[in-house]
């Protein structure tokens, strides 16, 4: 996701997700002092308005993104002195910067998980952000429409220069009914305690499916490789696509999206033999 305003312009579903997880787990948040990562912040605007507002008052939040111009964005828009900084990070890489290793009480991340094809690596990381005893919590898509959409586009002979290897975004849980069991085991497999694992179908209406549309564009990493021309172009495929598979249930303009999410709760132990 290279687009920060027009993300967080769209980012209606995920805003709503985000609020359930706070009100199941409001005790949680409310108990979140000390340094709190946000992994994949993306343009800040949920970490400001949201994250900060719902945890301690004494806790301080870094937000961090793959992306340079969300991290770009979020520092000129959501940044607050001495409470909310941001910084660039990969959730994948094979080596964390030493200066983050061990540093934070809690790891929060909202709808990021599912970009990194290397599940266990990202996993890993979080571990080694965490401080023993520190908790994480997770909200992300194991499964959704736009998934289906990326390889049909990468055979469009407009679209197939920017869209090469479209697997790579799409989630490992993408398809499976044992989703959680799958993440359960990666999340064993990087040493922490479950407390919570449950995937869950959800539904989101939409206002209209250009609404939808946007969202779509807003997310896909490779809009911002197209020039203006295709992007034009794939917009309107991605439009009959979506209007294809999206229907409303009110018999009106809005569309009805479904797509499953996984949430998470678990916890780094405090000594190497504190494992379930």
């Amino acid at each position: 996701m290279n687009q920060p305003k027009e993300y967080a312009a769209t980012n209606a579903t995920q805003i709503r997700n985000i609020l359930e997880l706070i009100g199941q787990f409001s005790e949680e948040f409310r108990n979140m002092n000390g340094h709190i990562i946000d992994i994949g912040c993306g343009p800040g605007n949920t970490t400001r308005d949201i994250l900060v507002p719902c945890v301690g008052r004494d806790a301080v939040i870094v937000g961090a993104d793959i992306s340079p111009s969300m991290i770009e964005y979020a520092e000129q828009h959501y940044a607050v002195a001495d409470k909310l900084s941001f910084v660039q990070l990969d959730m994948q890489t094979s080596e964390l910067p030493k200066q983050l290793i061990e540093q934070f009480d809690h790891v929060v991340s909202f709808y990021a998980l599912h970009w990194c094809k290397n599940t266990k690596q990202a996993l890993q990381n979080i571990h080694q952000l965490l401080r023993p005893g520190g908790k994480a919590i997770i909200l992300t898509i194991s499964h959704h429409m736009i998934y289906e959409m990326y390889p049909e586009q990468e055979k469009d002979p407009r679209f197939a220069p920017y869209m090469q290897n479209s697997d790579k975004w799409t989630p490992p849980h993408q398809g499976r009914a044992d989703a959680d069991e799958m993440m359960k085991k990666d999340l064993l497999a990087a040493n922490f305690k479950v407390e919570y694992c449950v995937n869950k179908w959800e539904t989101f209406t939409y206002p209209s499916l250009d609404t939808l549309v946007d969202l779509v564009m807003a997310v896909n990493p490779c809009v911002s490789q197209m020039p203006k021309d295709i992007q034009k172009e794939c917009r309107e495929d991605m439009k009959k696509r979506l209007g294809s598979k999206c229907v409303s249930s009110k018999g009106d303009s809005t569309v009805d999206c479904r797509f499953s999410v996984l949430t998470i709760v678990i916890q780094k132990p405090k000594q190497s033999a504190e494992i379930n």
